[in-house]
């Protein structure tokens, strides 16, 4: 046996290039709009844009609020976009089997080789690969072209990308090889288990054999298997192995230990395919009673929902970040991720099965429309058996993929085929969803239903349940209100929210960042950090019910990252871009949410302070609300040296933070935490005093000696005496010194619509600001330059400005830099004769500060702030959030009526009047996150009785229609009446939409739904 396994391993070592996998990312074309005769091979393209691959063209956009996308996708530009790459053959691929393999391309891809039309994928989150063999046999080159179309929006119900956004490759195999996504593996106990699919491209009958070795986590050969077979022409044949496995390391969270199996086919003695496969030994058992073991531990899924995209980074995004963001979240305590609501690349997967990240991997959104343009809308009847097929094939052997969800919020006969699909290519993982067909699944999916008063004292109990989707709540990072607020008011019948207290009778706190008059809808406000912004309950309360509820077996809180889209049924719409529910926001900047979970779900020594004690409008001995997370045994309190006493953080959802009412008054608080009696960790918060300086620094790894290599630059606003500034809003200046350049540039605002891509400033949001920087070699010097003007934009406590410039070595070593900078105050352009910057000056409001930097003597940035009233954040604005109120006409989709305004007393900035246009509509896009039921909805309009009495209007809900008559009113678009009734709706993505039947004299102005 042992010298089977020496020549095995031999064997593998000296036929690796049997199977090729070649980067195919580099030195594409690209060009924006549709290009007609692109996918010829005589084409002129040597005016289009070079790239590397993955990429989005959508991130790399401005935001506007025209934009077809909408608030539902992020206000980015979306469109057609083209790309084209020629290569040479090499001789080595003549007569043999090739493709080109695409990870995902966002959306109604076409390839094209050498004209040749290979095939079209209107999914845009699924694998797929094209056979290129004729032309590798028949060319000396091949010209490949793609279209990308994701021009009709919105596509999806949030940002998707637009292009080529994950890995290209080309594989190149002999004519016997292993098929595509050919290989299954599944174990029990110490057994392997490999189904091995062979394909035989020859023209006639082969024998062949092929060798299953099993490596262990450490590379060293420890088992195998060898089998024979016949392969009819142009057949593939199927042939299972079982393999013993002496003493196993078995993967777990703690401990994901990797095997591979090396796959071996040979024709003869020739090698004709090699394959590596990743895989994990582990047993998984599901039982409704107490959820989900692994390797006979019950192992609760704490769990967070996940798009795609990465803020500034867009669909595209790089490995390093995705690692980073992955390890972000296990070090927050979570231990899952579901992939909402489509895969994600293939990448992701083996990072998690790596660094032992349990998935729940997603495949579809819904089974029918709920985005206009989506997958639903367009290609699911005829695609979804093929995609699901390619998704199960490719995902799985990761050990990390613990369970299968088939869709969200939909519903229909179709979900018992689909089950029964997924349970054909693979009996080793449940199925569940999101509430969509849930009497079909094996596990019990639920969203925010879940999460009302009761829900779980009326549960049924027959199968495992999971709450999909739950909790639902809301922050801005560095943002804070001591009073509760609840989405959809309080109390509110359908939603069942539990009740929370204020945490203060009258509110603390009043910086806004606008006041009343700023907002164009009620829903534009930020969410306190408190964990006191939700629908229906806290984190807290949800942590609880997880932990002690034992037939509970998992929650996916919405959502792990703020992500783009979504902006406007949950936050009002523009300026807001996004989507605020994450525990980290879409800067990778941890929120104090993150600290919540950490307390709760780790075990490493950890205490945090919330809020941030710099409050220079408060007076001396207002009460604040400090709150300690804590995962140590009890935690002491200072303010300014003098202990405010000890608590235990306790069990119950509303003692799990240490709470101290606090007089206000400047200084330093801190806070230690103690294990069995010894001081274990501390932190310390500082007020501090007006910005002066910007501190840089690098989260995560630093940069690699490879080309395109990405990291990621932090910069804080300080004092001078570097304690943290919370409300630091004023614009870094960058600039790359060497082998680099900056990628992206972001905040993790949820209202700032600056361009991210390629961007020389940003302003700073709640004191942070981010800067992606990337390599543009493999070795060479990289720096940053970063420059601020700071000072407080209104001058709140101080009229004093500062500029700073500071440098940071990225790789390699820091430059010699002699820094002079110059500076106006007249509004004209400074240069070397203006004011040469030595220390702090006085500014009166409404002084534009403009400065030039230099380095070495040569000019390198030229840089603006403007302090005004009118400038930055507001800190007198209204206290407490308006009374949920309705959707606005004129935020909606229409068509064949107009926007007014003229008259009074409508809600909003206008409302819709459909004029002559009969056939003219007005539609609201509604989310229901709970359960399906009925609904009561108000229509608030306005009708011409010099006209006619009444005026008859079609209803439309989610395509059932009724016929509505509204009575006319005395004083067209002065007075305004509700028309009320009830209607039903389903979880999810629901449509209103309201025709006009006759023409003249009806004005539509919001829509209440309750």
């Amino acid at each position: 046996m042992k010298k089977l396994l020496f020549l095995i391993f031999f064997a593998i070592s000296m036929n690796l290039l049997a199977h090729e996998r070649i980067n195919f990312n580099s030195d594409w074309k690209f060009k924006l709009n549709d290009q007609l005769g692109a996918e010829a091979v005589s084409y002129e393209d040597d005016s289009w844009r070079i790239l590397d691959l993955p990429h989005d063209w959508s991130i790399e956009g401005e935001y506007n609020e025209n934009n077809p996308m909408g608030g539902q996708c992020g206000y980015l530009p979306s469109g057609i976009g083209w790309y084209r790459k020629t290569i040479a053959v090499p001789a080595n691929w003549k007569g043999k089997q090739v493709e080109v393999a695409f990870d995902g391309v966002f959306m109604n891809s076409e390839v094209w080789a050498n004209g040749r039309k290979l095939g079209v994928r209107p999914y845009g989150w699924i694998s797929f690969a094209y056979d290129i063999s004729k032309e590798t046999l028949s060319s000396d080159s091949i010209t490949f072209a793609v279209r990308v179309d994701n021009d009709k929006q919105p596509s999806a119900r949030w940002y998707t990308g637009s292009g080529i956004y994950a890995n290209t490759w080309i594989d190149v195999k002999e004519q016997v090889h292993v098929a595509n996504s050919g290989i299954f593996i599944r174990t029990k106990g110490s057994t392997v288990e490999i189904d091995t699919e062979i394909a035989n491209q020859l023209s006639k009958l082969t024998k062949a054999s092929f060798t299953t070795s099993i490596k262990d986590p450490g590379g060293k050969i420890v088992a195998a298997a060898q089998n024979k077979l016949k392969i009819e022409a142009g057949k593939s044949e199927k042939i299972t192995q079982s393999i013993k496995l002496e003493t196993p390391q078995l993967w777990s969270i703690e401990n994901p230990n990797l095997y591979t199996a090396v796959t071996e086919v040979k024709v003869g003695k020739k090698v004709m395919d090699v394959v590596e496969t990743h895989f994990g030994v582990r047993d998984i058992e599901w039982k409704a009673e107490t959820g989900m073991w692994i390797n006979g531990k019950n192992v609760k899924l704490q769990g967070v929902c996940n798009h795609q995209d990465a803020g500034a980074l867009g669909a595209a995004v790089p490995d390093k970040i995705l690692r980073f963001r992955i390890q972000q979240l296990k070090d927050m305590g979570c231990n899952a991720i579901r992939t909402a609501h489509n895969p994600q690349t293939p990448q992701f997967y083996d990072m998690c099965d790596e660094m032992g990240m349990l998935v729940m991997d997603e495949i579809f959104d819904g089974w029918m429309k709920k985005a206009a343009n989506d997958y639903g809308a367009h290609s699911f009847d005829e695609w979804w058996n093929r995609d699901l097929t390619d998704w199960i094939k490719r995902d799985r052997n990761h050990p990390s993929v613990v369970i299968y969800s088939v869709g969200n919020e939909t519903h229909g006969e179709i979900g018992k085929d689909i089950v029964a699909r997924c349970h054909e290519l693979d009996h080793t993982r449940p199925l569940t969803s999101g509430h969509s067909g849930s009497e079909y699944m094996d596990v019990f999916g639920v969203n925010g239903s879940s999460e009302k008063m009761g829900w779980f004292d009326t549960m049924e109990k027959d199968r495992v349940f999971i709450g999909t989707e739950n909790t639902h709540t809301w922050q801005v990072r560095g943002f804070y209100r001591t009073k509760t607020w609840y989405r959809d008011g309080y109390p509110n019948k359908r939603q069942k929210s539990y009740f929370y207290p204020d945490l203060t009778e009258e509110e603390v706190f009043s910086y806004d960042w606008t006041n009343a008059a700023g907002r164009n809808n009620y829903k534009q406000i930020f969410n306190s950090s408190y964990d006191n912004g939700m629908v229906r309950l806290t984190s807290r309360q949800n942590i609880e019910q997880l932990r002690d509820i034992p037939y509970y077996a998992g929650s996916f809180r919405w959502t792990g990252y703020d992500y783009i889209g979504e902006a406007t049924y949950v936050h009002g719409g523009w300026p807001f871009k996004s989507f605020m529910g994450g525990a980290i926001d879409m800067a990778n900047f941890e929120k104090d949410l993150f600290y919540l979970y950490q307390s709760q779900w780790t075990s490493k020594p950890m205490v945090h302070i919330l809020p941030h004690w710099t409050h220079p409008t408060l007076k001396e001995g207002v009460e604040i609300p400090v709150w300690v997370y804590s995962n140590c045994d009890e935690v002491e309190l200072f303010l300014n040296g003098k202990s405010l006493g000890k608590q235990k953080p306790g069990l119950t959802w509303d003692k799990m933070q240490c709470q101290w009412m606090v007089g206000w008054t400047p200084g330093e608080l801190k806070a230690i935490a103690y294990k069995n009696g010894k001081s274990v960790v501390e932190k310390i918060i500082r007020t501090a005093d007006a910005p002066s300086r910007i501190a840089l620094s690098v989260d995560g790894e630093n940069m690699d000696d490879e080309n395109r290599d990405i990291v990621q630059l932090r910069v804080t606003a300080t004092d001078e005496k570097g304690a943290f500034y919370p409300y630091g809003e004023n614009r870094t200046y960058f600039h790359v010194i060497g082998s680099g350049k900056i990628r992206a540039l972001d905040n993790g605002s949820p209202i700032d619509v600056e361009k991210h891509f390629e961007a020389t400033n940003r302003i700073a949001f709640f004191g942070l600001t981010r800067a992606y920087i990337e390599s543009t070699d493999e070795t060479g010097d990289v720096a940053v330059l970063a420059s601020c003007i700071l000072g407080e934009k209104k001058q709140i406590s101080s009229n004093k400005v500062n500029i700073d410039a500071e440098l940071i070595s990225l790789r390699g070593e820091l430059p010699s830099a002699d820094i002079q900078i110059y500076y106006t105050l007249d509004g004209s352009v400074p240069s070397t004769k203006s004011n040469l910057y030595e220390k702090s000056f006085d500014v009166e409001l409404g002084t534009s500060v403009k400065a030039l930097v230099l380095m070495n003597g040569k000019e390198i940035q030229q840089m603006e702030e403007r302090f005004a009233n009118d400038e930055g954040f507001v800190w007198n604005a209204a206290v407490v959030a308006a009374n949920p109120g309705g959707d606005q006409a004129e935020d909606a989709s229409f068509d064949g009526a107009n926007i007014e305004s003229n008259g009074s007393d409508f809600k909003g900035k206008g409302y819709i009047d459909f004029g002559r246009n009969s056939g003219g509509y007005v539609e609201w896009y509604q989310e229901n996150d709970g359960s399906p039921g009925e609904f009561t909805l108000q229509i608030r309009y306005s009708a011409n009785d010099k006209i006619r009495p009444e005026y008859k209007a079609l209803l439309t809900i989610n395509g059932k229609k009724q016929e509505v008559v509204l009575p006319a009113l005395t004083n067209y678009r002065k007075d305004w009446a509700v028309f009320e009734l009830k209607a039903k709706l389903g979880s999810g993505a629901n449509t209103i939409r309201i025709t006009a039947l006759e023409d003249d004299g009806l004005s539509i102005d919001e829509l209440l739904v309750k």
